[in-house]
């Protein structure tokens, strides 16, 4: 006798791919398990690519208090082996004969370090019209995602790299805005098994991050007493379960082969091939104060933390991810306190850090402003950061005028820190896109290229951009 293996109800989700070690993220139907029950009914098999034979069965569990769901980190892996999975679960803790017959087969692909090459997709800002019942009401948003696998079918990237705003827990500003768990719990059980996105996600490993619509817009400028208390605890808690759980911020056992506990931070770093990446978390840190001096976008831990990151292996590629741009500015009056022109004093430091460091590959990938972009700043004494704004994924035309576009932007022209101090001069050499895109990030030992593709897989040679280091 055979027990068929159930799909999961969102996933499976490829997370972190490292060297030797992979995560991989599902979840049960809503309201299979309760809160407290746990289970061993999680279900895995995988293959290096091109092998016959599948792995042993194994069992991982899910957890009510997580939503029903659970993450397994698959150990033993070769580094720069492309590998195949099928993951689903059956009600059962027992080993039984499994039926994989409607298991669709997902993949990912290990870290190689010594390889001297590495591509990613990277893009952010997915919006989703939510209506007041919870659902979404359209697929136009997950239309994107098959065009990304189609290339990533095509090309085979390492992984895709989220730069924030995956969801939307506010589509509709305050009306109908999620508001309790089971409301952000809805919102990314919507979103993420939307069926070309969730193909995406089976068939390359992701790494994300959040930004504010992951709580509510230009968090935490509006917040409360009842916001801090409620909401965002709810918000938090989702993005713990649906985004950080399959990402290097969840910690493993000393073994690293279980999830040991709940993320205390959610910036984290990961390598692949010649780059190192600094995801920053500029959400959940922030001090805001009338006294520009006073506010920090990061907190100090996590500052500390890029600067020594930056000097460790400075001939690497060292690449930081800011879900908020960095620099160029906006003009006045479009002008705003939200990104990184709003935080200048701690921008100065993380600048001045760059200029100080012996690390000279310096790149910075965002998004958050829904246009595609290539800026380069030469910072005083004529080092070079490079940055590339990618978002959105998916912006409705009828919020045009929340955008950016070219005569928006302060360049060319200086930068300046807290003090007035000119920081360097800022130029974007290429038009900005003000529609919906994606990318591909090509890094070598040579250079890198950020190639742009509108929602239609057709290359943007105008806004792509090659640099040599």
């Amino acid at each position: 006798m055979t027990q068929m293996v159930n799909r999961f109800a969102v996933g499976p989700i490829v997370g972190e791919s490292a060297e030797t070690h992979a995560r991989v993220f599902g979840a049960l139907p809503r309201q299979t398990l309760a809160a407290g029950q746990k289970y061993q009914w999680g279900r895995i098999r995988w293959r290096c690519m091109g092998e016959p034979d599948w792995s042993a069965t194994r069992r991982f569990r899910l957890n009510g208090n997580f939503d029903g769901s659970g993450v397994v980190v698959l150990n033993g892996l070769q580094p720069g082996k492309r590998y195949q999975f099928q993951a689903g679960w059956i009600d059962s803790e027992d080993d039984l004969m499994l039926n994989w017959e409607q298991i669709e087969v997902g993949e990912f692909f290990t870290n190689q370090p010594v390889a001297n090459s590495s591509r990613f997709l990277f893009g952010s800002c997915c919006y989703r019209f939510v209506g007041l019942d919870g659902k979404i009401q359209d697929d136009r948003a997950d239309k994107i995602f098959s065009e990304m696998r189609a290339l990533a079918e095509q090309e085979k990237p390492d992984f895709v790299l989220f730069g924030g705003d995956q969801v939307y827990a506010d589509s509709m500003h305050g009306l109908g805005a999620a508001e309790s768990r089971e409301d952000f719990f809805s919102l990314y059980r919507e979103s993420f098994s939307q069926p070309h996105l969730a193909r995406l996600l089976r068939e390359t490993s992701s790494y994300m991050i959040l930004d504010d619509h992951e709580i509510e817009n230009n968090w935490p400028a509006r917040a409360d007493a009842a916001r801090w208390t409620n909401k965002y605890p709810a918000a938090i808690k989702a993005y713990q379960i649906y985004q950080a759980s399959h990402s290097p911020a969840a910690p493993l056992n000393s073994a690293g082969t279980y999830l040991d506990r709940d993320p205390d931070r959610f910036w984290y770093t990961f390598s692949r091939g010649p780059a190192d990446f600094f995801v920053m978390d500029v959400r959940t840190e922030r001090v805001l104060s009338r006294w520009p001096w006073q506010r920090q976008m990061i907190s100090d831990a996590q500052e500390m933390a890029f600067r020594k990151w930056l000097d460790v292996e400075p001939d690497r590629i060292k690449v930081l991810v800011s879900s908020v741009v960095l620099f160029p500015e906006q003009r006045r009056p479009f002008k705003g306190k939200d990104a990184w022109e709003g935080f200048r004093h701690q921008r100065q430091r993380l600048l001045q850090a760059m200029a100080d460091s012996p690390s000279r590959k310096l790149v910075v990938l965002s998004g958050d402003v829904h246009a595609s972009l290539y800026a380069r700043l030469t910072l005083n004494g004529g080092k070079q950061v490079h940055s590339w704004t990618c978002s959105g994924l998916f912006w409705p035309t009828a919020l045009m005028a929340f955008r950016w576009y070219r005569p928006m932007l302060r360049v060319p022209g200086l930068l300046y820190g807290g003090w007035g101090k000119p920081l360097g001069q800022v130029s974007v050499p290429g038009e900005v896109f003000s529609d919906n895109a994606f990318s591909m990030v090509s890094f070598s030992d040579q250079g890198a290229c950020f190639a742009l593709y509108d929602r239609r897989r057709r290359l943007l040679e105008s806004v792509s951009q090659e640099i040599l280091w």
